[in-house]
């Protein structure tokens, strides 16, 4: 999540395993000018993966606003940032959480610690939905962070499919460097060997299962295993 309350005035919605590492360090680096970040800013919240809710209730806190303040109040207050987010198919997604949180970098995280159990793929999907973790922030659907009440908040949720191409339009909307992007990449990491669809092996049952966690976003967002 990061708030630029210079111009261009944006709030990016960091939905987990959805590039936000790669968006958050680009926007950082595209800009000169004083930026707010959760990693440096107590006042935001050491939580890397906020709602948008969660964010614009930090951030009134932090402009110095007392009280409590009605949902359309914040919402109200956000207005003239251009706040957006990424989404990315729940099944590729499903095996980016097991890659990273099981065998890649995250798996030393103290939280995911009990996914280390799974010593495969099926096991973790056949699980999740009866799992103690499901609704952990990480594991979220992608309209728990856009949306309020089954509203869409954000103004606009790039997909993550064809990722460049989704990065080179946000750069048109706020005027960025697009190119910065492209020459380094950002600590965005090499694209998977294997594509997520053979994770499934034609397991019906695991693409069911799937289904059923992220009924909202499919159902918002029209994605298919396919």
């Amino acid at each position: 999540m990061l708030i630029h309350e210079h111009h261009p005035h944006y709030i990016f919605v960091a939905v987990p395993k959805t590039g936000t590492t790669s968006i958050n360090n680009f926007l950082k680096y595209q800009h000169v000018m004083p930026f707010l970040t959760s990693k440096k800013c107590k006042w935001l919240s050491r939580d890397y993966h906020l709602s948008i809710m969660e964010i614009l209730r930090n951030y009134h806190t932090h402009i110095g606003c007392t009280g409590h303040r009605s949902n359309s109040v914040l919402i109200r207050t956000a207005s003239r940032f251009y706040k957006f987010a990424f989404h990315r198919n729940p099944w590729d997604r499903m095996v980016s959480f097991y890659t990273d949180y099981t065998t890649g970098p995250l798996h030393l995280r103290s939280w995911s610690s009990p996914l280390l159990k799974y010593k495969t793929f099926k096991e973790f999907v056949m699980d999740f939905n009866q799992s103690e973790w499901r609704h952990h922030k990480n594991f979220k659907p992608t309209c728990e962070y856009t949306h309020h009440n089954g509203v869409q908040i954000v103004d606009h949720i790039y997909m993550y499919d064809n990722f460049e191409q989704q990065v080179f339009n946000l750069c048109e909307k706020l005027k960025l460097n697009f190119n910065l992007f492209r020459q380094g990449g950002l600590n965005r990491k090499a694209p998977r060997e294997v594509d997520y669809k053979k994770y499934y092996d034609h397991d019906q049952e695991m693409i069911d299962a799937v289904a059923e966690a992220f009924k909202e976003d499919i159902k918002i967002f029209g994605d298919t295993f396919d």
